[in-house]
């Protein structure tokens, strides 16, 4: 048999350095730069830029500023992940697959958090045009459906130093990792759904998204602390 028809002597085609999720970010930072260039002319020269937890504006920019700061930071955000995750070092003896299953879910992550963005500079520039929003209600419920969002997603991230909850224990053992993401991501959506809620009620909105995120951080720490001690435990009897 010719060793060339052989699967040995075949050469695999590389696979793109993007995705459909990579894509839909460069769209999303397309848009933000459509935004800006579309409303400028509009903006009074001094825009909203800042509010206190009551939602009442406390500080300001000039619309020059302004319609360069979210898209820019959403441009930042993008190029300083994927450089990051590109020049982050291996963890452990990770397959291609593993790999690439985390540069799914980061490529997902940026594409939530951009939309988050996108939402976030809809809202401000809709209140330098003088429309009646709540910007401390959009802010929380953003960031509530982002948690679902991102928690959905936890359990499918694979060891790496840059995405997801890297602890000590967690980057320690692949065991620890796996099962503090599947944890976390549960908390993720529980949280993003009680912030949801939360997001109808003024008084606990704020507090609420803040209360959340810190239950989140601390349990998934403790938990990967835990359970790192427990397998030792286990490997030593």
């Amino acid at each position: 048999m010719d060793p060339i028809e052989s699967g040995a002597g075949k050469i695999t085609p590389e696979r793109r350095s993007y995705s459909g999720a990579t894509l839909v970010a460069w769209l999303i930072i397309a848009l933000q730069i459509l935004v800006s260039l579309i409303t400028y002319p509009f903006l009074p020269d001094q825009v909203p830029s800042h509010w206190n937890a009551a939602g009442e504006i406390n500080g300001y920019l000039p619309k020059l500023a302004n319609a360069i700061l979210l898209p820019a930071i959403s441009i930042g955000i993008y190029i300083l992940i994927r450089v990051l995750m590109h020049a982050s070092p291996r963890l452990g003896q990770q397959s291609r697959q593993s790999q690439r299953a985390t540069w799914e879910v980061v490529n997902l992550i940026i594409v939530g958090v951009l939309l988050f963005l996108l939402i976030t500079q809809l809202a401000v520039t809709a209140i330098a045009l003088g429309m009646v929003i709540d910007i401390t209600f959009v802010i929380s419920l953003g960031l509530s459906v982002l948690l679902v969002f991102l928690g959905n997603y936890m359990g499918k991230l694979r060891r790496n130093f840059w995405a997801g909850f890297r602890t000590p224990w967690t980057l320690a053992s692949e065991t620890v990792w796996e099962r503090t993401h599947r944890v976390g991501g549960w908390l993720m959506v529980a949280g993003g759904l009680c912030g949801v809620l939360l997001s109808f009620v003024p008084q606990l909105r704020l507090w609420g998204i803040i209360g959340i995120l810190a239950v989140v951080v601390v349990a998934t720490t403790a938990y990967s602390y835990v359970l790192y001690q427990r397998l030792n435990i286990d490997e030593i009897d």
